[in-house]
């Protein structure tokens, strides 16, 4: 998912060193953490605490900026609390990096729905 600092190889984060080298170490460390705060996202969510959870999947594309998955998330978190403008930009960038997922459909017409009035925002909870 990361790139090698040093010369910008893929290695995923499995290795603790890049062919050319470099200590990867700290992107293992990194990659433990995203995925910690997923999971705390996940459960926010499950107490139905938008708002809470949209800041743990927000820190998650900070960390992950290349990850759709985690932007088409962001995105549906944005539509759940009536913030039209930020799930546009974030639905853009999610279409941006993978533009034919099939989720973005979705995320789309939940963003029509919000922009008619016949969405349900849930709030923060």
């Amino acid at each position: 998912m990361y790139p090698c600092p040093a010369c910008g190889t893929e290695n995923g984060v499995h290795r603790d060193r890049c062919r050319c080298g470099a200590d990867l170490s700290l992107l293992k460390t990194l990659d433990g953490l995203v995925n910690a705060w997923f999971n705390r996202g996940r459960k926010a969510l499950e107490e139905e605490k938008t708002g809470e959870a949209l800041e743990w999947f927000s820190a998650c594309c900070a960390a992950r900026p290349l990850d759709a998955a985690l932007r088409r998330i962001q995105a549906r978190m944005w539509v759940r609390l009536g913030r039209r403008e930020e799930a546009e930009s974030s639905l853009r960038r999610a279409e941006s990096l993978e533009p034919g997922a099939p989720e973005l459909t979705e995320i789309r017409e939940a963003l029509r729905e919000a922009k008619e009035g016949h969405g349900h925002g849930e709030g923060e909870g």
